[in-house]
This record gives C-alpha cells, sequence and structure tokens, in this order.
C-alpha cells in the first residue's frame, strides 16, 4: 500500500465508513476507491472491515492495528515533507487558517492580502465558517489556526489562545428609533425592544443569549441572519436593532442608521487559536508571529 492508498483507508475509517464522502475528499471516483481497498486485502490476505449488507461498517481488528499504524506512518511522511521544504532554498508549504466571514471582513482584508503578496512560495488556504465549525475542523487537525471570539470554552490544556484585537460589541439602529436619542444602551432598554442578529452559528449570538439569560431578560429575536450587512439593512426602515462589532461602523456608509455603546461596555475579543503541540514548522511559527506583530505591535507583514 503505497501513502496515497494510507490516506484513503484513513479517510473511510475518518468518513465513518461513508465511500462516497472519503472519495470526495480526496478527489477519487468511489469505484476507484473500493478497488484499491479491496485489491490491498487480497494480496495482502487481510479483512481490514467488517461488512454489513454489502456496505463498510466498521474495522476488524487488523483494521483496527493498522489504522492505528496508518496515523503514525502518515505524522511522520507530513512531517518529513514539512523538514525538506523548510530546509529547501525557498519555503515552501502550507498554512490553513480558519476565519469568521464577519471578522474577515472587518479585520483581516488588508492582513491577508499582504501575507500572500509578501510570500508567493507559500500557499496560503482561507476556510471562511462560523466558530462552530472552525472549532470541529481544530479538533480534527483539519486546519492550522482559527480566528475566534473569546470564550472560546476550549480545552486550555489542548489549544493555545492568544488575544490579537479587542473592541467592543455596539447596537445599530435607525435614527428615528426612540432610543436613537440615547448616548448609551442599558440592557434592560432592549427589553421588548425588536432584535436583529446573527444565527446560532456565530459565537455573537451565544455571547447574547448568555448575556440575557444572567439578566432574565427574554429577547425578542425577530430576525436573524448571517449577513452583517443584511442585518444592518434591516434597521433602516424599521424598529429592529441589531448588535455587532463596533468596526463595522468602519464598513458601511447609512447616514440613516446611528451606533450607540453599551454601559459598560460589552467586550469582542478576537483571538488566535491553535493546537499545543512539542514542534511547529517554520511556516506556522511565520504566521503566528506575523499575525501578533501585525494586530498587537502594528507593525507591517514581512516575509518569511
Amino acid at each position: 500500500m503505497d501513502i496515497y492508498q494510507l490516506r484513503y483507508f484513513v479517510a473511510i475509517v475518518e468518513s465513518d465508513f461513508n465511500l462516497s464522502m472519503a472519495s470526495r475528499k480526496h478527489h477519487i471516483s468511489q469505484p476507484a476507491l473500493t478497488q484499491a481497498i479491496k485489491k490491498f486485502e487480497t494480496e495482502e490476505k487481510v479483512e481490514l472491515f467488517t461488512r454489513a449488507n454489502g456496505r463498510l461498517s466498521g474495522l476488524t481488528n487488523v483494521g483496527e492495528n493498522f489504522y492505528n499504524n496508518a496515523l503514525i506512518v502518515l505524522e511522520h511522511h507530513d512531517r518529513m515533507l514539512k523538514d525538506l521544504r523548510e530546509n529547501s532554498t525557498v519555503v515552501r508549504g502550507k498554512v490553513r487558517i480558519g476565519i469568521p466571514p464577519l471578522i474577515l471582513t472587518v479585520l483581516f482584508t488588508d492582513f491577508l492580502s499582504s501575507l500572500i503578496i509578501k510570500n508567493p512560495d507559500i500557499r496560503f488556504v482561507f476556510i471562511e465558517e462560523g466558530a462552530f465549525e472552525l472549532r470541529r475542523q481544530l479538533f480534527l487537525q483539519e486546519i492550522d489556526f482559527a480566528i475566534l471570539l473569546q470564550p472560546t470554552d476550549l480545552n486550555p490544556q489542548v489549544f493555545k489562545e492568544e488575544i490579537i484585537y479587542i473592541n467592543q460589541l455596539t447596537c445599530f439602529m435607525s435614527k428615528k428609533h426612540p432610543l436613537a436619542t440615547q448616548n448609551s444602551i442599558q440592557w434592560t432598554d432592549l427589553r421588548q425592544r425588536k432584535l436583529a442578529i446573527f444565527t446560532h452559528t456565530f459565537m455573537i449570538h451565544h455571547q447574547l443569549k448568555r448575556k440575557f439569560e444572567s439578566l432574565n431578560i427574554i429577547p425578542d429575536i425577530v430576525l436573524m441572519s448571517s449577513s452583517w450587512d443584511f442585518l444592518l439593512e434591516s434597521t433602516r426602515g424599521s424598529d429592529f436593532i441589531t448588535i455587532l462589532p463596533s468596526p463595522v461602523n468602519n464598513h458601511f456608509s447609512y447616514s440613516d442608521v446611528k451606533e450607540i455603546p453599551f454601559d459598560p461596555p460589552f467586550p469582542w475579543k478576537v483571538v488566535l487559536v491553535y493546537p499545543i503541540k512539542s514542534r511547529y514548522s517554520r511556516i506556522e511559527n511565520y504566521t503566528r508571529q506575523t499575525m501578533m506583530s501585525y494586530f498587537i505591535d502594528q507593525k507591517k507583514v514581512e516575509s518569511i
């Protein structure tokens, strides 16, 4: 079994023995994937999988041992390639960064473009997903870094968190709204007010729900969306209030929408999250250090 077949085998197990899902992940046809596994079992005179009604349903004892060893081999293979690329004259490689859409828009546009331009030989892969999907990908090691909001509720023994940006969540509403004359908003002001907020795939949604629950306030949520600009737009001709990070104010030009902060301020803390490992590649160290330098020290992006 070569390294590609080994990856196919692991992909089948990690796809809960769904051959369609595993074949899509590795861009191979399902019949070709099935044939590769059957050929290996025939040549080695072993059965890796248990089968039920013609479908793969689990691993045999032999298959379980083979799977555990396969993970070790693939880890060593990936590490070997990283070392090879890092020791070449030109640093090449790939780093995968997961970023929620809102944070990508309001904070990362300039940074990411500079990162790509300064490092043409490095492949930066950006995964734009909600916080819960990014947490899942972190656990499965499908991404190297994730940009999330605190609290992340991740195990500090497994993942490292570093704050890269702090601001606050604020209220946005029409200038004709009854609360628009106030200089600040108390949470009790939002009782029986119509709210337009992010969907449950966003961490802000859960931060708001926790806050309301702590104050025994039942929010009147009339609209949920994954689009921050749509949430803003919804306030213009209605009495809706939306709650967004204050930096959003730099990305729209509605003259009829007003931003009002909470009193006391409600923090919006953006953190860089990555798995705790005994060793990081040169590209991983560069990405982390560059991100911290850019957002904390306001330094320009330099090439690796």
